[in-house]
């Protein structure tokens, strides 16, 4: 009974004293998941968290859908052809401060900066096996700060910097100028180039490169009008022996008929692995792996709405949506006539307008059609269909679904290529920077500083792959790169980003948009619309400063 009674009063006693110090007692230490304070504490974990910068470009610019989109059909090269009043098809009534879309990027790419801000930040705290291996990972942190401003400068000009990460809220954001803005891109990207390998050094697929930071330089330099320094940016790229122009067939259908600009965008050819040299940089794509990323619906939003289509006798012109005409599309944007036909006049045997990269006509395929068998649109077994804004039927491209090629998983009939209804992705690496393009900034850098000839010789140097013609100096002047743009990286360049980082947004879509120029309908666009709105969300949330709207919003 004694012994009894001793055990209580020991407990009771260490009790007491537990008690006596209880912030101790329930102060939390832990092993078994992630916290801000056991994260970011070994190389492997930054370079997770490098991995989701990755990612954050992928599903901002790549993989977010209708927001994604914006980037495109709002331009000269396509517009939305459901409805003209549909999205953003009327930029002075749809784009506004509480819009999706200017919300979407705003906030995607402070994510992007504020994921960076906090490698930067906790790395300085990790141990590595060598200097080199730690500045390659701050090289990289810092390069997706910079691509990420340079999205936010271009769409909504000067904004905020921030450069550390943050440890709590923060409420008194004030806008930095657009020249400030613009020289810290510049830094993060100098200070990136010194630490990031080169093309041959990298050993991961997507991973990026001393290419990828030089040649967003050059189109920075451009943006700050120091075209002498755009040029040797844009250089660093081009005279690269790592990186050469595609001019030989190549890759998983060589054996197909085709040509090299249509093997350019097959899958499993857009990674260097695959022998591509022009590839400077591709965001990531594994179907049905695990952490294989999100699926682009490229094929679901660009590829149209063909098999519902009818012939004029009201009988259907498709058996249903197959792998040969581009999986299930939807046909939610379409190019614009600019960008079908107006660009091509004159383009002789350009292989960008190849029937292999453009198909303006398919075979009917319903047996049930008296038109089964002809091609649809030659035969005119579709003149009397309502299709008003093209919906339809307008063409499929080639870089927008993987014609004849979709994965086994979404094709229910081989025999007849019919797909199921996940039939709506390109399924494929995209590409974020080609070395097509790089030539065409620096003949857009050359232009601006004077000298036509030698934009002329890199145009020609592009021009040369796809068998079109040569231009004389005389030829060339922005229109005429916007032109080849259009004609080469359609698709690929962010169109919108393009057009405001020239300042033209608004006269081309005024002249190429159907939705705006009358084709379709004659919605208005403002001239102060070069830049998109602060969110107003964002406006209302900085309580303790003023961050300050766009003039017209």
């Amino acid at each position: 009974m004694r012994e009894i009674r001793n055990i209580i009063i020991a407990f009771l006693t260490v009790s007491f004293l537990i008690c006596c110090n209880e912030e101790d007692f329930l102060e939390e230490e832990v092993f078994d998941f992630y916290s801000p304070e056991n994260s970011f504490t070994s190389p492997e974990q930054i370079d997770l968290a490098v991995v989701k910068l990755y990612q954050g470009v992928h599903e901002t610019f790549i993989a977010g859908v209708v927001d994604t989109w914006a980037l495109f059909y709002t331009t000269d090269i396509a517009y939305d052809c459901i409805d003209p009043t549909h999205q953003l098809n009327s930029w002075a009534d749809r784009i506004t401060p509480e819009t999706g879309e200017v919300e979407f990027f705003w906030e995607e790419s402070y994510k992007i900066i504020a994921n960076a801000n906090t490698v930067l930040s906790r790395i300085e705290n990790v141990e590595y096996a060598s200097a080199a291996e730690k500045n390659a990972k701050i090289a990289e942190a810092k390069f997706f700060r910079a691509y990420a401003y340079r999205a936010l400068v271009i769409m909504y000009g000067g904004v905020p910097l921030s450069l550390e990460e943050l440890q709590e809220p923060k409420r008194d954001f004030t806008r930095a100028s657009k020249a400030d803005v613009l020289d810290q891109i510049v830094q993060d990207l100098t200070d990136a180039i010194a630490d990031l390998p080169d093309a041959d050094a990298v050993t991961e697929d997507g991973r990026i490169s001393k290419g990828a930071a030089n040649h967003l330089l050059s189109e920075i330099y451009i943006m700050k009008g120091d075209y002498t320094k755009a040029i040797a940016a844009a250089s660093a790229v081009i005279d690269n022996p790592s990186y050469q122009l595609m001019t030989d067939r190549y890759g998983s259908r060589v054996s197909e008929p085709g040509d090299v600009y249509w093997d350019l965008f097959q899958r499993g050819n857009v990674n260097r692995g695959s022998g591509n040299t022009e590839t400077i940089w591709a965001s990531q794509y594994e179907h049905l792996a695990p952490g294989g990323g999100k699926g682009d619906d490229l094929a679901r939003f660009l590829v149209p709405l063909y098999w519902q289509l009818k012939d004029n006798n009201g009988d259907n012109v498709f058996f249903g949506h197959s792998s040969q005409n581009g999986g299930r599309g939807i046909g939610w944007w379409a190019a614009s006539d600019y960008m079908l036909n107006e660009v091509w006049v004159g383009a002789g045997d350009d292989m960008r307008n190849s029937e292999f990269n453009i198909v303006r006509d398919v075979p009917v395929d319903n047996p049930d059609s008296e038109f089964f068998g002809q091609m649809m649109v030659e035969s005119g077994a579709i003149d009397d269909f309502p299709d008003p804004y093209k919906r339809w039927w307008s063409a499929l491209f080639a870089k927008s679904a993987p014609l004849g090629d979709f994965p086994d998983d979404v094709i229910d009939n081989p025999e007849t290529g019919a797909t199921n209804n996940g039939a709506a992705s390109s399924f494929n690496d995209r590409y974020l920077m080609r070395l097509a393009e790089t030539f065409l900034l620096r003949a857009e850098a050359h232009l601006l500083n004077g000298d036509t000839q030698s934009a002329a010789d890199d145009i020609n140097r592009v021009r040369a792959r796809a068998n079109a013609n040569a231009i004389t100096a005389g030829e060339v002047d922005i229109d005429f790169i916007l032109d080849e743009r259009a004609r080469e990286l359609f698709t690929e360049e962010f169109r919108l980003l393009t057009l405001m980082r020239m300042g033209n947004i608004v006269e081309r879509v005024r002249t190429y948009n159907p939705m705006h120029n009358g084709q379709y309908a004659s919605n208005p666009i403002n001239d102060t619309q070069n830049l998109w709105p602060i969110p107003n969300s964002e406006i209302l949330v900085n309580t303790e400063a003023i961050l300050e709207q766009n003039p017209g919003y």
